[in-house]
């Protein structure tokens, strides 16, 4: 009897200390105070749901009995997602996912990892990292690329030219795009040598968007359709991570609808409708209407004991790979990937003249509205997590739900004002004017200019708050300030747009994001050339001649193009719908709809300097 009890005594606390799990905190206040009562590290875990070697560390290494026990006696142990929390994942985004990072009780980082370790390797980098540290052998790494200080003083031009020769300096002259090892099809450089090829005269930068989409096809399914996120065997764009992420999707959609109208050639067109198949079939969901996150590189076998490469399986027609399973989907909603495919769907009816197209967009950003806009006039970064079992078990409020994110209201701002630009529904533009409101309120630094990631700010270092910084989110947000002021004629944003810039535009920041820099070069290209900006004035917008000049502007190339409808008054009542294009010094004589329009446009464009 007393064998038996000692048996049941000995299986039960085996398998309940089997069962124990690692003590995550969310990212914010709590976790670093308890650091300090308890005089422990912190050890932080950023990664994301679709990341391959995230998942692994989740299944393998953290439910081994003695990594938990290591952890959870000798640590404070943060887990933290990239996306749901972009400030996290801007300031270790060096480190990959998943990125593990050792910090003091301040947020001082004191070592950091890049991807996943096995758990015999693992639990020695603990014990290592343990001994150092309780010997006072570890110093403070300086890697605090993110902190405000007094911005960059030099002249535009110079800011220009010096991050424009960053930005070139990645790129591949042998096998196109951006960046050399790992190719990405990054999207935001074709974005901006489109802008160049109409704004600079001298540019021949065309040739280098042209050339990149092509590679870019090159590693996208063409059974399925969508684009892959990269390559990783070296610079030839061979060897295709099969992992879809929406983003890019929305990135390369908008890329190829714009090389469409930049060249008229309709090969961009098929490459444009691949990518918008897979989106409707794959990463729709018809319950929401919004869309999903990713798709993962790996698949879900429906039989275990039939294996087969993802090399192979991608080259499978659909039907055959409906026999083996599909890669999983992350079906988390966030509200900034959403909104980019707003503007992807806008920039693509304007190319294809597709309604289907414009009221999908309508239809996504109404759904965003009712699901994550806040009675204080901004946007929650996570919508809603419709994942029914998580690869990455998370804390609970990992996704800050009453965080403030710059990203995802910058994502949001230029989309909303390029709705009010196709739809003419001033609603969107009071929003525009509410969010930038909210965003000067919470996040803007009155000290040094530009705009800090986060409202939340939970660690200081050396005694001051670590306030994020990141190069992207303040040149998206730069940049829908230069466009409102040029649309709206409040001249008081521009000012507010250089600080922006100027803020993230020093040496260390800029440098440390080495090729991803394109949204900032565009921005403040834009704050030196601003926009064309194309008033159509009419007294009847239901007018049979206010419709045809509007749709004929709405599909009239020019990325320096911003549109608006307004009634008589600031330009003269002429009887009929006219259009006046306006730049920053000069305005065309005024345009009615006729078969001569779009040369007149063009012949006054063409005498701009």
């Amino acid at each position: 009897m007393k064998y038996l009890l000692s048996l049941f005594l000995f299986t039960f606390i085996l398998t309940g200390y089997s069962q124990q799990k690692i003590n995550w905190y969310a990212w914010g206040e709590a976790p670093f105070k308890k650091a300090k009562e308890d005089h422990k590290p912190v050890f932080l875990d950023v990664g994301t749901e679709w990341c391959t070697a995230c998942n692994l560390m989740e299944e393998k290494t953290y439910t081994d009995t003695s990594i938990v026990r290591i952890i959870n006696q000798n640590f404070i142990a943060i887990k933290a997602d990239a996306e749901a929390q972009p400030d996290v994942g801007a300031r270790f985004l060096e480190w990959g996912w998943p990125a593990l990072i050792f910090l003091d009780s301040d947020g001082n980082q004191l070592n950091a990892l890049q991807g996943n370790r096995r758990p015999e390797v693992f639990k020695s980098l603990l014990n290592d990292f343990l001994i150092n540290y309780k010997t006072g052998n570890l110093k403070i790494q300086n890697n605090d690329f993110f902190s405000s200080e007094p911005p960059d003083k030099s002249g535009l031009p110079e800011l220009y030219k010096k991050s424009y020769a960053q930005l070139d300096y990645y790129y591949d002259s042998l096998y196109y795009g951006w960046g050399y090892a790992l190719k990405i099809p990054l999207y935001q450089p074709v974005e901006l040598c489109l802008w160049l090829n109409k704004t600079d005269k001298k540019s021949k930068d065309i040739s280098k968007a042209l050339k990149s989409l092509k590679q870019y096809s090159k590693i996208s399914d063409r059974i399925a359709g969508g684009i892959y996120f990269g390559c990783s065997s070296g610079r030839s764009w061979k060897g295709a991570q099969p992992e879809k992420r929406t983003e890019y999707q929305a990135g390369v959609l908008h890329n190829y609808s714009e090389a469409y109208m930049a060249t008229g050639d309709k090969k961009w067109l098929y490459e444009a409708n691949l990518i918008r198949t897979y989106l409707m079939t794959s990463m729709f969901s018809k319950e929401d209407s919004l869309f999903y996150n990713s798709q993962e590189e790996y698949i879900d076998l429906k039989d275990e004991r039939v294996v087969i490469s993802p090399e192979k399986y991608f080259r499978l027609p659909v039907q055959q790979r409906a026999k083996y399973g599909f890669p999983p989907i992350d079906k988390t909603l966030y509200t900034d990937i959403n909104f980019r495919i707003v503007r992807a769907l806008l920039k693509s009816y304007e190319a294809n003249q597709n309604k289907l197209d414009l009221d999908l967009a309508v239809l996504t950003a109404k759904k965003i509205i009712n699901k994550a806009y806040l009675k204080d006039g901004w946007f929650k970064t996570v919508i809603e997590n419709k994942n029914t079992k998580r690869m990455r078990d998370l804390p609970g409020d990992s996704a800050q739900q009453n965080v403030m994110y710059l990203k995802t209201q910058a994502h949001a701002a230029l989309a909303m004002l390029q709705l009010y630009q196709f739809t003419s529904d001033s609603t969107w533009l009071v929003r525009c004017e509410n969010l930038k409101n909210r965003v000067n309120e919470k996040l803007y630094d009155k000290e040094n200019g530009g705009y800090f990631s986060t409202n939340l700010m939970p660690v200081t270092l050396n005694g001051k708050r670590a306030a994020t910084k990141v190069l992207i989110e303040n040149a998206l947000f730069a940049r829908f300030l230069i466009e409102y002021s040029d649309l709206t004629g409040e001249e008081e944003l521009i000012k507010m747009a250089e600080s922006s810039l100027r803020s993230v535009g020093v040496e260390k920041i800029l440098n440390n994001e080495e090729r991803l820099i394109a949204d900032f070069v565009l921005a403040t290209s834009k704050l030196m050339k601003h926009h064309l900006v194309f008033t159509i004035v009419s007294s009847d917008f239901n007018s049979d001649d206010t419709k045809k000049l509007l749709k004929q502007v709405q599909h009239y190339y020019h990325p320096a193009k911003l549109m608006k409808l307004e009634k008589p008054g600031h330009y003269p009542d002429l009887g009929k719908a006219s259009l006046f294009v306006c730049n920053q010094s000069v305005c065309s004589q005024p345009i009615s709809y006729s078969s001569t329009s779009k040369s007149e446009i063009d012949g006054f464009i063409n005498k701009l300097k």
